[in-house]
């Protein structure tokens, strides 16, 4: 079922704002161009923009139109990077920037084996990485590839960014295109290395994602696990209860 259309209006504007194609102090379009632009009522333009204010994502003054707030504490998961980077070729916002700390082959653990569907233990490549806002990281994440896509798109183990993102990266040079990604969420306590890593007190919670990227065989091309502080995230889900 089709969501509302303030909500697609929203979505549409939550997903600028998180590809930074919307930037802090940025005006949006005036309700009379979004009203227009989607051929809709005043009035569902008005519910959209209030969800967004809901969200802490915009706020609105009298006689200066609704603005994007300062830059919001948000988690992006490795799909939506996946198409900013489809959009504008670089996977990362303004102000965004990941130190890569490991681009190596090594034997795939249970969950790895899992989520790429090979043996365990079978030689994979897997590439770590810290993600920055300026100078303060707002993700750690690991990366793994089987050892025919490793082949086929060698940068995966050079210890330097991929700007376009690996999965962008492997599909160019493998011809296999992202079909269907599968999330997994979950949260617990950070570990001592995320603690370091992410420059937080601890004890402290982090949310954990686990996504699978599959090409149109169901055949899996990337799997990644990405590690947030609490307090960032990247969307809000609206669903019928049955009523």
């Amino acid at each position: 079922m089709a969501l509302p259309k303030y909500d697609q209006i929203a979505a549409d504007l939550r997903g600028k704002i998180v590809r930074g194609d919307l930037e802090p102090g940025q005006t949006l379009p005036s309700e009379r161009e979004l009203t227009d632009s989607w051929n809709v009522s005043r009035a569902t333009v008005v519910k959209a923009l209030d969800v967004l204010r809901h969200e802490g994502l915009v706020e609105t003054r009298q006689g200066t139109g609704s603005t994007v707030k300062e830059r919001m504490p948000l988690a992006r998961t490795a799909g939506e990077r996946y198409a900013t980077a489809v959009v504008t070729g670089n996977i990362y916002t303004a102000g965004e920037y990941a130190e890569i700390l490991a681009a190596e082959l090594v034997s795939a653990p249970e969950h790895v084996s899992t989520g790429l569907g090979i043996e365990a233990g079978a030689t994979v490549a897997r590439r770590h990485r810290v993600t920055f806002e300026g100078e303060t990281p707002t993700a750690t994440s690991y990366s793994w590839f089987t050892s025919e896509v490793a082949e086929a798109a060698p940068r995966l183990l050079l210890r330097e960014r991929v700007r376009e993102g690996t999965t962008r990266y492997v599909e160019m040079q493998t011809g296999r295109r992202p079909h269907t990604g599968r999330d997994w969420w979950t949260s617990r306590l950070a570990t001592d290395d995320e603690l370091e890593l992410l420059r937080l007190d601890g004890p402290a919670a982090v949310a954990e994602v686990r996504h699978v990227a599959y090409d149109a065989d169901g055949r899996a091309l990337a799997y990644e696990v990405g590690i947030t502080p609490s307090g960032r995230w990247s969307r809000t889900e609206e669903y019928s209860m049955g009523g």
